[in-house]
């Protein structure tokens, strides 16, 4: 405590009395409250990002053969659901029709997968194929 001595008479030097008393130091929050002590506004860190439909924003052709394989069963030739593949729901009924139309066209064999595109890299997960 930095006190100023008054006169210094005796022993004791005299204290002025604005330092006389000083609030403790356990008291000194009790004064106005700090803005840094209160919480602020902020996004929970935690929130996971909104997930985007692999499609969105990309067209859907029914002659484009090597997208639409990504979505058909390699065995069976059947159009994954959109639980496996991920897709939005109008995204998920675009690559439904397409593939149809391809099938129909000729664009794509009906009961397997194009051997061709047997190597592509996944789009979907597919954790148990048919």
């Amino acid at each position: 405590m930095a006190a100023q001595a008054v006169a210094a008479r005796g022993r004791w030097p005299r204290l002025a009395l604005a330092e006389l008393w000083v609030r403790p130091r356990r008291l000194q929050h009790e004064g106005q409250p700090e803005r840094s002590d209160q919480p602020i506004q902020m996004e929970n860190p935690y929130k996971d990002p909104p997930k985007r439909c692999v499609l969105c924003g990309i067209n859907v052709d029914y002659k484009n053969v090597q997208l639409l394989s990504q979505f058909v069963s390699p065995y069976t030739g059947s159009i994954y659901g959109r639980h496996i593949t991920g897709l939005c729901n109008k995204k998920q009924k675009e690559i439904a029709k397409a593939i149809k139309r391809a099938h129909v066209f000729g664009f794509m064999p009906v009961m397997f997968k194009n051997p061709q595109f047997l190597t592509d890299p996944k789009l979907c997960n597919i954790k148990y194929p048919e």
